[in-house]
């Protein structure tokens, strides 16, 4: 049966089962050579991905260093700013205090004269004539 099979193969001219037999093993054989061929190759490719894999692990981890380097300088930057403003600030603040306290000491004075001006006209007599 297996010669009628092979005897039925692609081949239309009559070959004896012998010469069959030979040239399927031929074929085989460069079968062989070429899956190993294939697998060689394949090998290579994943070779070539694992590498190329690599280095874009590299080349993202170098990148990821390189950001987080530039961040923790940009946060010392606008901490060192913030501290620069905060102690401006607090500087402009202590002036203010110190203008408006001046200013509310002279209030204070007016207000004292006023009254005491206040006091000397409505009780002395001499100021009585002039307003009368």
């Amino acid at each position: 049966m297996v010669a009628a099979i092979i005897y039925k193969s692609t081949d239309s001219t009559p070959m004896e089962l012998p010469e069959r037999i030979a040239k399927l093993e031929a074929q085989v054989e460069g079968i062989k050579e070429d899956v190993k061929d294939l697998k060689a190759d394949v090998k290579e490719v994943h070779s070539r991905i694992t590498t190329g894999n690599r280095e874009i692990l590299d080349k993202i981890d170098s990148m990821d260093s390189r950001i987080d380097a530039k961040l923790n300088a940009s946060a010392k930057i606008a901490k060192d700013q913030h501290n620069e403003i905060q102690v401006e600030i607090q500087r402009d603040i202590k002036e203010i205090a110190k203008r408006v306290s001046t200013l509310e000491t002279w209030r204070w004075m007016i207000v004292g004269g006023a009254i005491v001006v206040g006091y000397l006209i409505g009780h002395l007599d001499f100021f009585s004539k002039f307003i009368k």
